[in-house]
């Protein structure tokens, strides 16, 4: 699926409880956008190019969070 990211990270949350713990994951698929080091949350979308693109947008327009 063409996205507008120049990585995607999958993280398999049975092998990484500290990733799961430290960002507060508590749904799976989990979805979180980080651009240039800046955090910018969960994207809670359907896993549907446009539906992501769109999310992908409208995270970017939030301020940017502190990292957990």
């Amino acid at each position: 699926m063409p996205l507008p990211i120049e990585r995607l990270c999958w993280v398999d949350a049975g092998h990484n409880a500290g990733l799961v713990t430290r960002y507060e994951v508590f749904h799976l698929p989990a979805l979180f956008l980080v651009k240039d080091g800046h955090f910018f949350g969960a994207l809670h979308t359907r896993l549907i190019h446009s539906d992501l693109v769109n999310a992908m947008g409208e995270a970017l327009l939030r301020p940017a969070e502190e990292l957990p």
